[in-house]
């Protein structure tokens, strides 16, 4: 059993452990749902976890780093690190928690990572919480998910934050407003730093440079006002965009798919 700490006004949903196998081993799905405000404390877990949001987005803290994540995104946390969990509004969260000895094989699984959330992977994780499937049936999945995260490819367009004090109080308030027309150098006046100084802690600590994290960030705001159902000419000038037109350009470079088709896909 995982050790996530219960917290009121959520909804969770598990699977039964399969004690019907001869060696029955940890392995089982929940449902979460979370609102504004909900967080799960720093815990560790007995068993790796997989975790998926279905709809909304995350904030999760693992081995001191910070990613925020998306419905693309499948969250690979391994048995006994540390992390927390943060959401910054409503969405529903589903997690695996999985014995060790049946996590992919490869040196990679040790350590916390983000892969590609596989559209059949994703509904893997649905039929799972949602299904009951029988014991034979999640025997299947299992060994099927398995081989799919085994092949997922590595997602590196996470929006990570900087860990340096200062930079990550600017990344905080770019996430809190993305429509701030501020300059990195404006930005960085108001921590008493230079401009430098926090450019260079945003290129070392997330691997981009302020200018590129910024419009990461305000993309990945974006694609959370379009699940809510906002217009799209609204959620271009929400995050900072002065032409809807420019903003259809990033977002489909970085969604591969228009703000529209990206909305009507998650309806």
């Amino acid at each position: 059993m995982s050790d996530v700490p219960y917290q009121p006004g959520l909804t969770v949903l598990r699977s039964a452990v399969d004690v019907a196998e001869p060696t029955p081993e940890v392995f089982e799905a929940s449902r979460t749902a979370v609102d504004i405000g909900t967080r799960f404390d720093a815990h560790r877990h007995e068993e790796d976890q997989l975790a998926w949001m279905a709809s909304g987005a995350m904030g999760l803290t693992v081995r001191g780093e910070t990613w925020h994540l998306r419905e693309e995104h499948l969250a690979w946390i391994p048995a006994g690190a540390v992390h927390e969990m943060a959401f910054p509004g409503r969405g529903l969260l589903i997690s695996l928690y999985a014995a060790t000895g049946l996590r992919p094989r490869g040196e990679e699984w040790t350590r916390p990572r983000v892969v590609a959330a596989d559209r059949l992977a994703t509904s893997l994780l649905e039929h799972l919480v949602d299904g009951q499937p029988s014991p034979s049936r999640r025997r299947q999945c299992r060994l099927l998910l398995t081989d799919l995260l085994e092949g997922a490819a590595t997602r590196h367009d996470v929006v990570a934050l900087p860990s340096e004090p200062r930079a990550r109080a600017v990344a905080e308030g770019i996430l809190h407003d993305p429509a701030d027309p501020r300059e990195l150098e404006e930005w960085a006046a108001g921590e008493g730093v230079s401009g430098k100084t926090i450019g260079r802690a945003f290129l070392a600590e997330t691997g981009q440079s302020f200018r590129r994290w910024r419009i990461q960030a305000r993309l990945h705001t974006a694609a959370g006002l379009l699940a809510d159902g906002r217009p799209v000419h609204e959620v271009a000038a929400a995050v900072g965009y002065a032409t809807p037109s420019g903003f259809i350009a990033a977002f489909s470079d970085r969604f591969g798919a228009t703000p529209a088709r990206y909305a009507q896909r998650l309806r």
